[in-house]
């Protein structure tokens, strides 16, 4: 097995990937539409919206696949986004860089790939659009441009979220209107405001919630969370969805003592909201004071500082004795 490597941009494409917010988010029928037509026109039983993260590949949409990421290391598609034309293998065990990859020797069995590499900007490949059998075969050159333009539909979708800057989960900002919104702030000449705080918020055990209650009782959770972080801190500064579990809230002109009352009266509605959910999860918070914004002051560094002292705390199945 020859391992996928780095891209030659690999930081870039990370950062381009990241900053679409899209990772670990929910189903979106815009993008489940274009895997069932891609099964439909390469007659194809395994089909993927596949983003190649930093460790592994993630399916932001599937149909004939039981998991929703692999590793990267064991991941074709790792290979398909070191090129801008199409990677396609007709038969993975004549391909000794495939042969005895663990998706070929074992589920989902590859035996036929074929990976449509996407982008934003046709230079930092975000992932592909792959079709995939457990038979060697070939596909037409009309099945090859259909698949094409699908993954060029995918980029028109991905552009589109670039350009939109709330998680449609959660409904508060995503990690690009966040950074946007705060860097912009932080950047302001007029800014005179001398006491910031950041929040840093990281729900932990959510992929247990997933496993033991559904997919769904993890959204509930998100939902919730952010919810309640609007209730208690939107009048207050900014509040962002950063990945999948983390989120960011940046105050301005709230002492110490205020924040310690309304990260203690988060916790409390956050526990009655969930009262009649049985959804036992732990969330950790670390936090940064800043009395002065000057150019060493960046969210970066904020978010460094936020994360080096962190507390935790239990969201129990049972919330009667609290509060």
């Amino acid at each position: 097995m020859e391992p996928a490597r780095p891209t030659h941009n690999e930081q870039q494409r990370l950062h381009a990937l990241h900053d679409l917010g899209i990772l670990d988010t929910g189903h979106e029928d815009r993008f489940e539409r274009i895997v069932r037509v891609a099964a439909y026109v390469s007659d194809c039983p395994v089909v993927a919206i596949s983003l190649v993260d930093e460790q592994r590949q993630w399916f932001k949409a599937k149909r004939g696949l039981a998991v929703n990421q692999t590793s990267r290391s064991e991941s074709i598609c790792g290979h398909a986004i070191q090129q801008l034309e199409p990677l396609i293998v007709e038969d993975t065990h004549s391909d000794s860089r495939f042969a005895d990859t663990p998706l070929v020797t074992g589920p989902p069995y590859i035996r036929f790939y074929a990976g449509f590499p996407f982008s934003l900007d046709s230079e930092h490949l975000l992932g592909t659009l792959c079709v995939i059998d457990h038979h060697p075969r070939e596909l037409t050159d009309a099945c090859q441009r259909a698949l094409s333009d699908l993954a060029r539909i995918v980029e028109h979708e991905l552009i589109m979220t670039q350009q939109n800057v709330i998680d449609p989960l959660t409904e508060v900002f995503n990690r690009r209107g966040f950074y946007r919104e705060v860097n912009s702030y932080l950047t302001d000449d007029v800014v005179i405001e001398d006491q910031h705080t950041l929040l840093h918020f990281d729900v932990r055990q959510l992929q247990g919630v997933n496993q033991r209650y559904g997919k769904h009782a993890g959204d509930k959770v998100l939902k919730e969370f952010a919810g309640c972080l609007t209730d208690v801190f939107g009048d207050l500064g900014w509040i962002g969805r950063l990945e999948g579990c983390e989120f960011a809230v940046l105050l301005i002109q709230q002492d110490v003592d205020a924040v310690e009352a309304q990260l203690d009266r988060f916790y409390l509605r956050l526990c009655r909201r969930l009262s009649l959910e049985r959804y036992p999860f732990i969330y950790s918070v670390g936090l940064a004071h800043f009395s002065q914004i000057d150019e060493t002051v960046t969210l970066e560094t904020m978010l460094l500082d936020a994360t080096t002292d962190t507390r935790s705390y239990t969201v129990p199945e049972e919330t009667r004795h609290i509060g």
